[in-house]
């Protein structure tokens, strides 16, 4: 897919400290609110803003008001007509008034308080004890026997085809801060010693259930006629009639955003899907909506009005379903429960049958997993009970489970501990289950609109006097309209900024690639200059080079000095305001500083699962081993960074085979890890087996080592395979788990019979977006694949047409990216 955009803070500029971004052309400001003593009231306001607004369309002025963003305008004069329709375009696409309006919904929250789940032993649920909202059960304390039947009715409902798979992927990354691609698709970031990614991982987890499945149901076919399952020789299991064990068809749902629905469409038909039948895969996209910063403006990301985007959290899911006719295809299919997963999860438990048992056992709407929190500061979502008025908006029952941003959980809740001493409140880990009944119900009803604080690097604007051997060249002219633009090639030296109507037009970016840019120069302000730039400082600052003549920009990372988030002379400071809006402003250059917070500086509008939670009073958690279940992935350091997941991972495998009497020698080398592939075992089981296979049982062995699963080899990518077509079954059966796998498609649960004319269904793995005009084709910057070189890049090097809801979209052709440094 191109140049990474963490390469070009490595390669060609970084020696000078330099890095080439193609941002485009045109910026915004922040609110007046935050420009200190200048403070306009009344006429002076309201002239300001008749100005600004003076000649564009009424729709968007309205928007503009409503949402209090016209201060963006502010750059306006320094914009060429071209350069300025291109703002408004991007402004357009903003949906200023949805954002004003979940911003209002923020700001009049009920007043409500947070009470501690009430922790329900295992002998009260079997005494038809009656389920109610918030009741927390833990896994540890569930005896042998009821765990084994909670795990046989969730394999059971899976074998039925009665349970989906929806994956969360679809995230921003603002805490990992790096500007790379998603989580799941990074294999040098997870350091495995197989190489593999986190959506490789949780693929071949699907694929392990699958056998587990079809495990099952030859144990319980041998179980009922021993002697017919017996007759049946070599090969595939057989059932007591004698034919084959299906392998069964298990659904699998991706949420994606514009994000990052490319690099993970890349990652799968590149590996083919890891072994799953495209035909059970699909993809589909939530919406993005702007960053705020913590004034409610919107935060620069380029020099063409290209601002920071985030989707709208997981709680998007089931709109998103809805909106692509996934929700009506999983009940033709006749799924009637989803399990929906996030992707940043090492240890996540894949359709984890126990849970999934748990909750049909249970016969309830909604439930969530939860952990215990490791310590008061750790950013993870607060599982509690809330206690309010009964709202017809956002709640049916007085006392609901609920979920909390850390951000928004007071102190006194935060800190609160239990009888034993721990930390009262558990952590949400991102995995839920939901019945399909109870998503079809509630997908309409309104969600609460949560305030999450990120650090997001941004450009900050500012003006200059004009050099003296230039001013000639600057007089004042009565509009803008009329003021010549001045040349970058005029005599004394390069100037840093542009003058009035100097920036030429340039197409958005579709996937924000400015985005992406401006974090990997964040990323490597804070790895040169350090993570905090001193006492009573705010922020990195980086000058930014403009060139007048294109769409270039060059920024110093390297060269960072602590100061102020805004300068008093930034278009949203002290004096820059009033400049901006005087007859004065054609006598000054525009600059840009890339500022680098150390703190939070913007607010991710964003919704959770558990909002639908509050639609019932049948939804509970169930509280899992942390050191088995919980390893994310979304930092880049502290309890949540990679290096944190590796060690979850080698310590949950190294319990696995020590029982075995197998001693681990990691020569000094403490990153060095034990992995055991999924396909080879889920949660521990047929690992002594497999060690005494192998010869590994009172052994010593060496790490780094992957321990693979029964013919588990090397996946073949569309180029080896010249008859293959992406997203086709993998040569050398890779679905040959053994010889309990049959590589047939069970119809069983889709229930055909009841549907003799159903329109076919669409098995395409490309996201359903709602109809609309095509999108037009744009120039952008990929990012360059790190499993397979050489492939993703030839094509790339086309326009890649999928079908979505019968609308072609073209995925635009990247460019090469130009680095400049200096000497």
């Amino acid at each position: 897919m191109g140049q990474s955009v963490s390469s070009w803070c490595r390669d060609g500029a970084a020696p000078a400290g330099e890095i080439a971004l193609h941002l485009r052309n045109g910026f915004t400001c922040q609110s007046e609110r935050t420009a200190g003593s200048f403070d306009k009231q009344g006429a002076g306001r309201d002239l300001e803003v008749e100005k600004l607004l003076e000649g564009l369309p009424k729709e968007l002025v309205e928007a503009l008001r409503e949402s209090e963003t016209w201060p963006t305008l502010r750059c306006r004069t320094w914009l060429s007509q071209p350069s300025l329709r291109g703002l408004l375009l991007s402004l357009q696409r903003c949906n200023l008034r949805e954002v004003a309006h979940r911003r209002t919904e923020i700001e009049d929250l009920e007043e409500c308080t947070f009470a501690l789940p009430h922790v329900v032993s295992w002998e009260e649920l079997d005494c038809d004890h009656v389920v109610s909202a918030g009741q927390v059960f833990r896994l540890e304390e569930v005896e042998g026997t009821k765990s084994q039947q909670m795990r046989r009715l969730g394999l059971q409902a899976i074998k039925q085809g009665k349970v989906a798979l929806v994956l969360l992927a679809g995230g921003a990354n603002f805490r990992m801060g790096d500007g790379e691609g998603p989580v799941c698709c990074r294999r040098k970031m997870l350091g495995l010693p197989s190489g593999k990614s986190l959506l490789q991982i949780l693929f071949e987890r699907v694929r392990r259930i699958a056998a587990l499945c079809t495990k099952l149901e030859a144990a319980h076919a041998r179980g009922r006629a021993p002697m017919a399952a017996a007759q049946v020789a070599g090969g595939s299991p057989s059932g007591a009639d004698g034919k084959k064990v299906i392998r069964p068809s298990i659904p699998v749902y991706i949420m994606t955003s514009a994000l990052t629905h490319r690099w993970i469409v890349e990652h799968l038909e590149a590996n083919n899907f890891f072994g799953l039948p495209s035909r059970d895969v699909f993809l589909f996209s939530q919406p993005v909506t702007p960053v705020l910063d913590l004034h409610g403006q919107l935060i620069p990301q380029s020099l063409g009005g290209e601002f920071a985007h985030a989707p709208g959290g997981p709680g998007q899911v089931l709109r998103a379903l809805q909106a692509s006719s996934l929700l009506e295809q999983m009940r033709d299919r006749g799924v009637d429960g989803m399990h929906i997963l996030g992707t940043d999860n090492l240890l996540a438990r894949v359709l984890d049958p126990i849970f999934i048992g748990f909750c049909r056992d249970l016969e309830v709407d909604c439930a969530t997993k939860v952990v215990q929190r490791v310590d008061v500061a750790e950013d993870v979502e607060i599982f509690a009970v809330r206690q309010g008025k009964v709202s017809t908006n956002y709640a049916d029952v007085e006392e609901s489970a609920y979920g909390v941003e850390h951000s928004e959980v007071p102190a006194k809740v935060l800190q609160a501990r239990n009888s034993a001493g721990d930390l009262g409140f558990g952590g949400l880990i991102n995995a839920s289950y939901m019945s399909l009944s109870f998503a079809e119900d509630v997908v309409g009803r309104p969600t609460r609109t949560h305030k999450v604080l990120r650090t997001v690097p941004f450009l900050d604007f500012q003006l200059e006097p004009l050099d003296p051997e230039l001013e000639e060249l600057a007089p004042v002219w009565p509009t803008v309209a009329q003021a010549p633009a001045l040349p970058s090639n005029s005599k004394g030296p390069t100037p840093m900024g542009v003058p009035p109507g100097g920036w030429p037009p340039e197409k958005p970016s579709a996937d924000f690639v400015c985005q992406r840019a401006l974090q990997a120069a964040g990323m490597e302000v804070r790895t040169h200059c350090g993570a905090e730039p001193g006492l009573h400082q705010e922020a990195w600052r980086c000058d930014v080079h403009l060139d007048g003549d294109g769409p270039r920009a060059v920024v110093r990372v390297r060269q960072g000095s602590p100061g102020p988030t805004h300068l008093d002379n930034s278009l949203i400071g002290t004096s820059g305001a009033e400049i901006a809006s005087s007859e004065l402003a054609i006598r000054h250059q525009l600059k840009c500083s890339l500022v680098v917070p150390c703190r939070p500086n913007a607010i991710v509008l964003e919704s959770s699962v558990l909002d639908y939670f509050a639609y019932t009073d049948r939804a509970v958690a169930l509280q899992v081993d942390r050191n088995r279940e919980y390893a994310p992935i979304n930092a880049s350091s502290g309890w949540h960074a990679p290096q944190s997941a590796r060690r979850a991972l080698h310590k949950l495998h190294s319990s696995w085979v020590q029982p075995a009497g197998v001693t681990l020698e990691s020569a000094g080398n403490a990153s060095a890890v034990l992995e055991i592939s999924p396909l080879a075992s889920y949660d521990g089981e047929g690992v002594p087996a497999l060690l005494a296979e192998r010869g590994l049982v009172e052994s010593s062995v060496e790490l780094p080592l992957h321990i693979t699963g029964e013919g588990e080899q090397a996946y073949s990518s569309p180029s080896s395979s010249p008859g293959k077509q992406p997203g086709g079954d993998l040569a050398g059966g890779a679905w040959d788990d053994g010889p309990l796998a049959v590589d047939e498609l069970d119809t069983k649960p889709f229930y055909l019979q009841e549907y003799p004319q159903r329109p076919p269904m669409s098995r395409s793995h490309a996201p359903r977006f709602p109809k609309g005009p095509p999108l037009k084709e744009t120039s952008i910057i990929g990012t360059e694949s790190e499993e397979v070189p050489g492939v993703l890049s030839s094509r790339t090097e086309r326009l890649a047409q999928v079908k979505c809801c019968g609308d072609p979209v073209i995925v635009p052709k990247p460019v090469k990216v130009g680095l400049l440094s200096e000497k």
